[in-house]
């Protein structure tokens, strides 16, 4: 089986030949999120917001929010028209020499519901207004939900993706920014809107959420996603594997707070933590490996870096199921 084949056959629940990994069983198209979302070199994005690029990653420019009060949300927040973005010059460019008969098309779509409005009004707004105004968060995601939704659909219609992955961090290492009960209360419809729309085009939904996540993977499920990103160790991985296996595909496993990650790691920890995930995880079917690697540069997959090439060695060393 090649990368292709191979993913397709632990999508439908059957057992594969060998463990994947991001970084070569995807083409992770990000061009239509920098014109519809978030820009991945930084700078200001269609909404008006700052993003300020860091090694870690970006972040919206600290203390300067769109608004306070989730309530005045429509006269700070103006939607752009999707034809006008360039989602398809963008996707013409990205997908310019890709063999499609072996690699996974995944499509990124970050800065989802709840980090858009983070990004607005700042986290401790945020979170106060899921509790405070829940009728006006619920208003704003809905809002928010209809501009995702045609995003969507042009990437679909541009990229004519595999997998679309959906970024929405909604917990700390520790817990659920919200309760679930909130969740499901006040983001979880527009979500499932979400879902839905690229569900109903054929395309895989891999939801991305960082953090411990697991009082809520039952709705991710439940609402058709087939793929968690990039699912971390805070998280019972196994018992998640065995629970929804057939239905889910684990794509994380890496320690993203050990020492594997920190900047500075040994190439030789790098291949220790890759090794590590495969043994512990692969066994079961559903696992994609998603190694989280920095550098002084950034992320390593957007960036490069030295120490990929010894861990894919030491990593086909140990695919094999």
């Amino acid at each position: 089986m090649n990368q292709r084949e191979n993913f397709f056959a632990m999508i439908e629940g059957k057992k594969p030949e060998f463990i994947p990994n991001i970084m070569e069983l995807y083409k992770i198209c990000v061009g239509g999120a920098d014109c519809a979302d978030q820009p991945t070199m930084g700078g200001i994005d269609v909404f008006g917001v700052n993003w300020i690029l860091t090694k870690e990653g970006e972040m919206p420019e600290p203390n300067k929010f769109l608004f306070d009060d989730i309530a005045d949300w429509k006269e700070y927040v103006s939607f752009p028209d999707v034809n006008t973005l360039g989602i398809e010059q963008a996707a013409k460019m990205e997908l310019e020499g890709v063999n499609r008969d072996e690699v996974i098309i995944n499509v990124y779509s970050p800065t989802g519901l709840f980090e858009r409005l983070a990004a607005f009004m700042g986290f401790e707004n945020t979170l106060c207004s899921l509790v405070e105004d829940p009728d006006s968060c619920r208003e704003f995601f809905e809002a928010f939900a209809d501009y995702k939704i045609a995003c969507m659909n042009r990437f679909i219609d541009a990229y004519q993706p595999e997998v679309i992955t959906y970024l929405d961090d909604l917990a700390t290492a520790n817990g659920l920014f919200m309760s679930p009960k909130v969740y499901r209360e006040v983001i979880k419809p527009a979500h499932q809107r979400i879902i839905e729309a690229v569900t109903s085009r054929g395309v895989i939904f891999c939801q991305h959420t960082c953090g411990k996540c697991e009082k809520i993977i039952e709705d991710y499920v439940e609402m058709g996603a087939k793929i968690w990103s990039s699912a971390q160790i805070s998280n019972d991985l196994e018992g998640i594997q065995e629970k929804y296996k057939g239905r889910l595909i684990i794509e994380g496993g890496w320690d993203s707070s050990g020492p594997a990650s920190y900047i500075g790691a040994s190439t030789e920890a790098v291949i220790d933590e890759a090794i590590r995930c495969a043994k512990q995880y692969g066994k079961y079917g559903n696992f994609i490996l998603f190694p989280t690697l920095l550098n002084e540069n950034g992320n390593s997959l957007f960036v490069g870096d030295s120490r990929i090439g010894p861990m894919l060695e030491a990593w086909h060393g140990v695919e094999k199921l």
